[in-house]
């Protein structure tokens, strides 16, 4: 979803505590830091009225939400990266393909302990199964059997990345044709596509700084081809925060969420805001 503010004091970690850890990114834009872009994992719309509540009270005065319909993964292409100077020199000179997995879950239910496997290797991905084990309370025994015969048996990873470099910005890039797409895979560290529900793609690019005027040069040469947004967010406390599936949501096979708790903590928001502004 995006949700457009009337105060710049709303803050991330406001946001993040409101949807009640349920969102897997949160990213403010840093030309207009009154749009707020919000990736959240829901099994309905019910968040819906807490955003009515934040627009009736003047907080937010526009918000658009939409389904993700298709995930495309595209592992990071190193094949133009300076490993010397630790950083890309280049596009790539052709398109990429994204990575795919075959479809193995037949029908399997992840249960408790693989969601909370996946949610603790996003949130450290350097934890080892002993680690896991020790973290979740369960035995070394059990954490194997999980990783192996469901979490990677079962193929409920998507994929991995390797950063070879430390991220200093976001690149959010929304466009509607899949030529737009298939130029955007040149761009090496292009990782992670969503399809939306009214056709549109949202692709993620990550980079460091001496490579964001490239991009965006590039990205501005295809809009002839298709109208396209980005969104630019700096990898910091203000602008950006990633966070693992809440898989504290999830409860003997089911994800449980509370839209009343939502409520409260809106309610406190506006209180903390009209209080600031008074």
């Amino acid at each position: 979803m995006t949700i457009y503010f009337n105060y710049y004091d709303v803050s991330i970690d406001d946001l993040y505590n409101l949807f009640d850890w349920t969102t897997v990114f949160i990213l403010r834009d840093l030309m207009n830091p009154l749009i707020i872009n919000i990736s959240i994992l829901y099994t309905s719309r019910d968040f819906e009225n807490v955003l009515d509540y934040l627009q009736d009270e003047g907080i937010i005065y526009h918000y658009d939400i939409h389904k993700v319909e298709e995930e495309k993964f595209y592992p990071i292409d190193y094949s133009v990266f300076d490993f010397e100077r630790g950083e890309f020199q280049d596009f790539l000179p052709f398109s990429r393909e994204p990575f795919e997995l075959p479809d193995l879950t037949e029908g399997f239910i992840p249960d408790d302990l693989d969601v909370k496997i996946i949610g603790k290797k996003q949130e450290r991905t350097d934890l080892s199964l002993k680690d896991l084990s020790n973290a979740l309370g369960i035995s070394f025994k059990d954490v194997l059997y999980h990783t192996q015969a469901h979490v990677i048996g079962k193929g409920l990873i998507k994929g991995y990345n390797v950063y070879l470099y430390r991220p200093d910005f976001r690149l959010e890039v929304i466009f509607n044709e899949k030529e737009v797409l298939d130029e955007l895979t040149k761009i090496p560290n292009m990782y992670f596509v969503y399809k939306l529900d009214d056709k549109s793609y949202v692709a993620h690019i990550s980079d460091i700084s001496s490579r964001l005027i490239p991009y965006l040069k590039f990205i501005s040469s295809l809009k002839k081809k298709d109208t396209i947004e980005v969104y630019i967010h700096p990898t910091d406390e203000n602008h950006l925060l990633i966070s693992s599936i809440p898989y504290e949501h999830f409860e003997k096979g089911r994800w449980n969420f509370n839209t009343e708790v939502m409520k409260l903590r809106a309610e406190k928001l506006v209180k903390k805001l009209e209080e600031n502004s008074a």
